[in-house]
């Protein structure tokens, strides 16, 4: 987590399950419904792309400590 309070806030926020903004009982417009959902989106795309690079990472290194057949 971050030590700014804001983005730890925010990096808790979008690391839980996707749930609907819904503010003093009223969903939100479809403007702010469809900003929120695409940030959520965009995270975790963030998020599987450095889960990746780091499986790829893992697949050269293994690939480059064995001999060829």
């Amino acid at each position: 987590m971050s030590e700014d309070p804001i983005r730890a806030r925010y990096e808790a926020f979008f690391e839980a399950d996707f749930m609907p903004l819904i503010r003093h009982q009223e969903t939100q417009s479809a403007d702010h419904r469809m900003a929120y959902a695409a940030e959520f989106a965009a995270f975790q795309l963030g998020q599987i792309d450095r889960k990746l690079a780091r499986l790829i990472e893992l697949l050269e290194a293994t690939a480059g400590a064995r001999p060829e057949a």
